[in-house]
């Protein structure tokens, strides 16, 4: 069994801030190393300097990575704002890009106050329940979802994601889904998403996950 998945990350100290990062978790989205490479230089050991910008500039940059593989610790005890709504992009042909007010419990994670996370949902990850880039590997299509109508509601609050043992993410809580236009596919309270990659329905389960027998752990 795949070792529990609790945010021990590794920790780059700084006079001002420090730096966590999570190999497992990074998607190597790259916004770190394009717009800040006097902190996050990948042909460097250490590849982290959290000294080389100002604090403001290393939040800013952090907290635009999806993956949640990066995280900071000011010591002015400035940090992260929990986002006021529940947010889930629909990457195309990717992962589910979460953030949010954001609680994940599973057989192989359990995470609290978390506030960014991109989960597997073409079925291949090796890390599940998070995004390893594998829908890359394998083509994976999921196909277009036609939007609905939004509503200037609130989605915010806490957000619960159980990852069932070989089945959906189940999301507890206000949540708006959208696509990556910004447009919604979704908005209400409670939801479960296909992490099999076979649903007829995506991004939404309709229970393929048990006709086809998926293993998640």
């Amino acid at each position: 069994m795949t070792d529990l998945y609790t945010g021990n990350d590794r920790r780059y100290t700084g006079n001002q801030v420090d730096i966590t990062y999570n190999i497992k978790r990074c998607i190597h989205a790259e916004y770190c190393v394009k717009h800040l490479s006097d902190v996050f230089d990948k042909q460097k050991r250490p590849w982290i300097n959290a000294d080389g910008a100002p604090v403001e500039d290393v939040a800013a940059v952090i907290e635009q990575c999806p993956s949640g593989a990066l995280h900071y610790d000011r010591k002015d005890g400035n940090n992260e704002a929990t986002p006021e709504q529940n947010t889930i992009i629909i990457r195309h042909n990717g992962p589910l890009e979460v953030r949010g007010d954001l609680t994940i419990h599973g057989t192989t994670v359990a995470l609290e106050h978390e506030t960014r996370v991109t989960l597997c949902r073409c079925g291949g990850s090796k890390n599940k329940p998070f995004c390893d880039n594998t829908h890359k590997e394998i083509g994976f299509e999921a196909g277009e979802r036609e939007p609905i109508e939004g509503s200037a509601e609130r989605s915010g609050g806490k957000l619960i994601i159980t990852a069932e043992t070989n089945g959906p993410l189940e999301f507890q809580g206000e949540v708006e889904i959208l696509n990556e236009s910004q447009e919604t596919l979704f908005k209400g309270n409670n939801t479960a998403l296909c992490r099999c990659g076979q649903s007829s329905n995506k991004p939404f389960c309709d229970s393929t996950h048990q006709r086809i027998g998926f293993k998640a752990e």
